[in-house]
């Protein structure tokens, strides 16, 4: 909402066009949402330090200082930065969905009544100077994590007909349930997630 209000005045300003709308930054800072965030800040990164710890602090900030220690915990990679190689991992056998506890990706897709209308351009598209990166980098060196981790089956790799013995990327963008998982955790950000046309995406009906 405050993102709308900020563009939409941006809009009605003359000589706003192609300008970078700076009061949206100073109007979360001076929203409830900046207060909340805040109070959380350090609530994740603490968990660098194991469960336990994690747990421990976590319960100090949240109950006891409620956000208010003069500190604040730094990151010092990016999401897409901590994915192992496969090979440094242990491959993990899923047992395969019983109907009753665990379902289909696609079964449980269907229940978010997802819909981007089929004419629309994709939202979901390869950066132009990261092109190599799924084949080169992601696939080869980490197993396509890509392919595991979209709770949509958004992205998988398939048989490349075009090129015999290849693979190659298939996007399917009419699935994206928007979580923007793979905007920060495919291998390098490969992937340009922008905003859909027509408000398509999940209709959860108890939202």
């Amino acid at each position: 909402m405050l993102a709308g209000a900020a563009a939409a005045e941006a809009m009605l300003q003359d000589g706003a066009a192609g300008q970078e709308v700076t009061k949206y930054e100073a109007d979360v800072r001076s929203s409830w949402v900046w207060d909340e965030l805040t109070r959380v800040r350090n609530f994740k990164p603490a968990w660098h330090a194991g469960m336990w710890p994690g747990l421990s602090y976590g319960g100090f900030s949240l109950m006891l200082a409620r956000g208010k220690e003069p500190w604040t915990f730094r990151w010092s990679k990016k999401d897409s930065e901590y994915t192992k190689p496969a090979g440094d991992c242990e491959k993990i056998d899923y047992p395969k969905p019983d109907g009753v506890v665990s379902f289909d990706l696609l079964e449980n897709l269907a229940r978010s009544g997802v819909n981007h209308e089929h004419d629309q351009p994709a939202h979901l598209k390869v950066k132009e100077d990261h092109k190599r990166v799924p084949l080169e980098v992601s696939l080869p060196v980490y197993d396509g994590p890509e392919g595991r981790f979209c709770p949509a089956k958004v992205y998988e790799y398939v048989p490349d007909e075009e090129r015999e013995g290849s693979m190659k990327l298939q996007i399917n963008a009419q699935n994206c349930v928007h979580c923007k998982c793979c905007s920060i955790k495919t291998p390098q950000e490969f992937i340009n997630w922008t905003v859909p046309e027509g408000g398509g995406g999940p209709q959860y009906a108890a939202m």
